[in-house]
């Protein structure tokens, strides 16, 4: 019930009319209005996260991951409760909260085709509207750990009629573009593409297997964290086993099957290609490209989604990945993109992590 009805049905019982309507106020939304203004703003927020999509994504969104898919009406007054007073606190400027409330109660404050590029800010994004960017970045956090969901995907359900939470995996469901997977990093990090795979020891077992032949990758590991990462591990394999003079042919057979052992555990079938490129090539940018390709095609298969978006909090960016294509110009041509982080021996914290590639936006200028 709205709090207008409230008052209406209420308010005609009691003598003290305003002591009466900041507690059904108070009781309603959870906070206190100090004028007819506050009251009418209360009044459309609280009515905006009841009704239509927003209502339902926050319904179904905020659900604690180990529930039986139900959630006490106090439960879900309290989550709404919290989501206006992060709105209504977003600036104490009336005229601005009232133009964001028009903008939502019209269908939200996303620019979907902007969202889509491939490269964009988060200003665009929100269609250079300030208070469009404080709500996401300020709802950002909200709802993760429930449900499982991660950064960003309630605020951007909650900020759009044409974004929804996506029902069993995935993360959202993007209007014009399908299933997306939504990779938000609040700090400097991005979001790893994959989970599970081989353990530090299995991968350290494999390279025992060929100890004789490889001494300056056994070398190469980290003594802490007994790690490698993917770049001094195709350097070291150079040294090792170089693809061309003497003994070529034999060093070619056992890269790949190096390489086959090592990956196979993570990658299943996908990790032929990649052997397939070590073999033949010592270009680090060229092996780069196929364990990103790889890696991207299990994902896909793996999780089904029609794209990866990539959000920065921190910079304040986006990017859209519809296929390989896009996902490589992003991390080789785009500028804005930072190391890829892969590990070919994870750390033992980061093992089922590190060896899938992590895609983080940096800070240069769009």
């Amino acid at each position: 019930m709205l709090l207008y009805e409230l008052f209406k049905k209420n308010l005609a019982e009691y003598d003290d009319l305003a002591t009466e309507k900041q507690n059904i106020i108070a009781a309603v939304s959870g906070l206190s209005a100090e004028n007819e203004q506050d009251a009418a703003l209360l009044d459309r927020i609280y009515k905006l996260l009841n009704t239509g999509t927003i209502g339902t994504n926050i319904e179904k969104s905020l659900i604690p991951p180990s529930s039986d898919e139900s959630m006490s009406q106090g439960e879900l007054v309290k989550h709404r409760q919290e989501v206006t007073k992060i709105i209504s606190n977003l600036d104490s400027n009336y005229a601005s909260l009232n133009a964001f409330l028009k903008k939502m109660e019209s269908g939200g404050v996303v620019n979907i085709s902007e969202l889509s590029k491939p490269i964009n800010s988060l200003s665009a994004v929100f269609n250079n509207d300030p208070l469009a960017v404080k709500a996401f970045i300020a709802l950002a956090r909200y709802g993760v750990g429930v449900k499982q969901k991660g950064p960003g995907e309630f605020a951007l359900a909650l900020l759009s009629n044409k974004i929804k939470l996506a029902s069993g995996e995935g993360d959202l469901e993007i209007e014009g573009i399908g299933k997306v997977e939504l990779k938000a990093a609040m700090s400097t990090s991005g979001g790893r593409i994959g989970y599970g795979g081989g353990s530090q020891k299995a991968k350290r077992d494999v390279l025992e297997k060929y100890a004789e032949y490889i001494p300056t990758i056994i070398a190469s590991i980290g003594a802490k964290g007994g790690s490698l990462a993917l770049n001094p591990f195709v350097q070291a394999l150079n040294t090792d086993l170089p693809i061309s003079g003497e003994n070529s042919q034999e060093n070619r057979k056992m890269r790949k099957d190096l390489m086959l052992d090592l990956l196979t555990m993570d990658m299943d079938q996908y990790a032929g290609k990649i052997a397939d490129t070590i073999s033949s090539s010592e270009d680090s940018v060229a092996i780069e490209k196929a364990y990103l390709e790889q890696n991207y095609n299990w994902y896909k298969n793996r999780d089904n989604f029609d794209a990866l978006l990539l959000i920065s909090i921190l910079n304040q960016k986006t990017s859209m990945i519809k296929d390989v294509g896009s996902l490589l110009s992003f991390r080789f041509q785009s500028g804005n993109s930072s190391g890829t982080s892969i590990g070919i021996i994870p750390t033992q914290a980061g093992a089922g992590r590190e060896q899938w590639a992590q895609l983080t936006l940096n800070k240069a200028k769009i």
